[in-house]
């Protein structure tokens, strides 16, 4: 009994220390209540299937990876509803569509896309081999803001014709990616775990020494629909394994860790933001609830245990409605201080790099105490960590071009030096 009382005390402690502090984290400021707890959550599961129209001889389907359409019906010879769920509630508006349409018969149709727990928010782009991607004539698309919903037409053919949000860059597209970086001998690859339903986390590490003077740790791909957050990646990562000067030196002297894809579940499953628990990843960098963050947190701190080395740079690639940069507070003490102004300084080798490109910079969301990765990376290894964010609708082009120009940027900061 003596032991009984002692313990029941701590228990009770315990758990509502925990649960205290789930209730008590702050998300940022345009998360809807209650996204930041990160237990598992119920999820809807879109069904899988491809629906026709025998009148018409229409067809579309959501059969495939990041495929996103939970009903399609006719409403009229040449118009048709194409209803879109979230996977669950509390949700950021971040309405994801992907479905392909076919017929034996040429013709034009219109499509009407309808939302639920959500409103329209991507541009419609349009692929006949899922590698090509263009944007719907603007003649053909419109937004009824009223209620949330999009219009567009579409001429169909034998011809498989997929319509997405955005380009459809999934997990084995990731997987095929990573592969042939790891053909270059200053590349390794490792899977570090699986995700919830069992696919791989790939970490990829780019050096050339043995011996390396700090660490730069870059993930990406924690919100499914992010996907010029996931080219930004790809390119930033491309310029850091290329044939430049520049960086054969920088890997001479520094090591690159980079997870590329921490949410392979969701990005397949064509979810809006969640894994498949129904979580926000990148609101469980405190309580770490979930496998996937569990994952990369263990891994990022056994690298920097192992090498012994500062980490000198966390960056992870997101997406939004504009370029941005989110960066931590500036702060009066002075190894804060001296973090944020590494920080600008990188910014400035970017303008200086990409003259025509405006650099812009937030420092209103990012605080120390956010259940984010870039949080988390700033108190954990106290250097520049911060969310690189790409416009949904930024130039492809201009993408690669600035992501490459940030990557120069910071080779040569570091190799420089500058603190």
């Amino acid at each position: 009994m003596k032991i009984l009382s002692l313990v029941l005390p701590f228990l009770l402690l315990l758990h509502f220390g925990c649960s205290s502090q789930q209730e008590t984290l702050k998300g940022l400021s345009y998360d809807p209540p209650g996204s930041v707890v990160t237990t598992d959550k119920e999820i809807e599961l879109q069904h899988r299937r491809t629906i026709s129209f025998a009148s018409t001889k229409v067809f579309s389907s959501n059969e495939f990876d990041g495929g996103k359409l939970n009903d399609f019906y006719q409403v009229n010879d040449t118009l048709y509803t194409a209803e879109m769920n979230a996977e669950n509630v509390p949700i950021n508006n971040s309405a994801w569509f992907a479905f392909k349409l076919w017929s034996p018969v040429k013709q034009s149709i219109s499509i009407l896309l309808k939302y639920k727990d959500g409103t329209h928010r991507y541009y419609p782009k349009m692929s006949r081999d899922k590698i090509n991607w263009t944007r719907v004539d603007s003649l053909n698309f419109s937004i009824d803001t009223a209620n949330g919903t999009a219009l567009v037409r579409v001429d169909i053919s034998p011809d498989t014709l997929w319509l997405s949000a955005q380009e459809l860059f999934t997990s084995s597209k990731y997987y095929k990616w990573i592969d042939d970086l790891a053909e270059m001998q200053f590349v390794k690859k490792e899977v570090i775990g699986t995700s919830a339903l069992g696919k791989p986390i790939v970490e990829v590490e780019i050096t050339e020494t043995n011996k390396p003077s700090g660490l730069i740790y870059v993930i990406g791909r924690q919100h499914p629909p992010e996907v010029t957050g996931a080219l930004a990646l790809k390119s930033f990562v491309e310029t850091l394994t290329g044939g430049l000067e520049l960086a054969k030196e920088f890997r001479k002297k520094y090591k690159t860790v980079v997870i590329p894809l921490v949410n392979p579940d969701g990005v397949d499953m064509g979810h809006w933001r969640h894994n498949s628990n129904g979580v926000d990843l990148n609101r469980d960098w405190v309580n770490f609830n979930q496998k996937e963050t569990r994952l990369v947190k263990e891994k990022l701190l056994s690298i920097r245990e192992e090498s012994n080395v500062p980490v000198l740079f966390c960056i992870d690639f997101h997406s939004t409605q504009k370029d941005v940069f989110y960066i931590t507070n500036k702060d009066a003490a002075k190894q804060v201080d001296e973090i944020y102004n590494k920080t600008m300084a990188w910014f400035e080798k970017i303008k200086e790099k990409n003259p025509g490109y405006f650099v812009n910079i937030d420092a209103s969301l990012n605080n120390p105490s956010a259940p984010t990765s870039d949080s988390w990376m700033f108190n954990t290894f106290n250097c520049p960590a911060l969310t690189y964010e790409l416009g949904d609708e930024t130039l492809r082009e201009e993408i690669k071009q600035t992501s490459s120009a940030a990557a120069e940027a910071m080779m040569e900061l570091l190799l420089k030096n500058v603190k």
